[in-house]
């Protein structure tokens, strides 16, 4: 304030100067016609007072508008405030299952910001829960219009048309994840686990191969790994049930290969081969799937073989050098016995069960 009075003493000494040096009148015309004699003095005067006018009346309305922006901004931010609140309150209401109250305070959020994607996720998940799909579906969709490449907004989606068994849409929706994540492992299970409900095992086995690729921990790879040889294997089974004996067979070889403890891949060759009238390869790779594995489940197919084949002393050879291996064997004793009785030596049978 004080440097504020200078200046206008400073002003009105410099006023006073001109003043007494510049006598002078001067015409100065305001409109066509309108004429006046003013002193030069006066003339620098309503200059003056004309600027001085014309900047109060330009920062007047910067300050306004400044004003006006400030009231918006801080009304915006209590209107922000008071609508995060009611999501807050909404939240803490939805995890508590008291879903009624959580539906009116997303609803009075949405009424408020109607562009607030979580509150319309959130009356979608509500809508779900009561197995409304149709009004789960509506608010998933205004949701998925504000923010089509959102995760959360997809997955909605998808998991309202797994519920209602639409898997096509369901898968479309979980490829539409994959777009924006592709090594997402938690998407690629979901859509495995549609793939093996509907038995679809050669999709399933493509959806296999990249979980594998994921970043996965060693046992989870090992476990991956296991689940792979068991779609293969699946959908050896399948070609054997639509009587494409060569493409089973090739894919049981292959599990075989990689894994020589899986029993089952032994079984189903054996079927494979004896599908195509490969007796001998059935009966050696019967043979020699029993000395890899030692498992009793290729024991029992190969003594069903023999006995088909109308060799039974070729099975009751096999059970006594295996038994000779391990003669504390109670296991194949007993599969011994049993294997009498059914062929009715029951004196064998007898001696071998004591």
């Amino acid at each position: 304030a004080k440097f504020s009075i200078f200046l206008i003493i400073i002003f009105l000494l410099l006023v006073g100067v001109l003043a007494f040096f510049n006598k002078d009148i001067v015409n100065l015309t305001v409109w066509q016609g309108n004429t006046y004699q003013v002193p030069v003095i006066g003339l620098i005067l309503i200059s003056t007072a004309a600027g001085i006018f014309t900047t109060f009346i330009l920062f007047s309305i910067r300050d306004a508008r400044r004003f006006l922006g400030n009231w918006q901004v801080t009304r915006r931010q209590k209107r922000e405030l008071k609508t995060q609140e009611s999501y807050m309150r909404g939240l803490d209401a939805f995890f508590a299952c008291r879903y009624e109250e959580a539906k009116d305070l997303f609803t009075r959020v949405v009424e408020e910001d109607p562009d607030n994607v979580n509150a319309l996720l959130r009356l979608g998940d509500i809508a779900f829960i009561e197995e409304d799909f149709q009004i789960a579906k509506d608010y998933y969709n205004r949701a998925r219009e504000l923010n089509p490449r959102s995760v959360e907004v997809l997955l909605s989606h998808e998991k309202v048309f797994a519920a209602q068994q639409k898997w096509k849409d369901a898968l479309k929706f979980l490829d539409a994840v994959l777009d924006i994540d592709d090594e997402n492992p938690e998407i690629l299970h979901k859509k495995r686990d549609i793939f093996e409900k509907n038995k679809n095992w050669e999709d399933i086995l493509e959806v296999q191969h990249k979980i594998l690729k994921c970043h996965l921990l060693p046992d989870q790879e090992k476990e991956e790994q296991n689940r792979l040889y068991g779609y293969k294997y699946e959908l050896g089974c399948h070609y054997l049930d639509t009587n494409n004996a060569e493409k089973a067979a090739k894919l049981f070889r292959a599990i075989i290969k990689a894994d020589k403890d899986f029993t089952p891949a032994y079984i189903a060759l054996a079927e494979a081969y004896l599908k195509d009238g490969n007796t001998d390869e059935a009966q050696d790779l019967l043979v020699k799937g029993y000395e890899a594995t030692s498992s009793l489940v290729i024991l029992v197919r190969i003594e069903d073989f023999f006995i088909t084949m109308g060799e039974p002393g070729t099975i009751i050879d096999l059970y006594q050098k295996a038994i000779q291996k391990e003669p504390r064997n109670l296991k194949l004793q007993f599969f011994l016995a049993k294997l009498y009785y059914r062929l009715e030596m029951i004196d064998y049978a007898f001696e071998t069960i004591s």
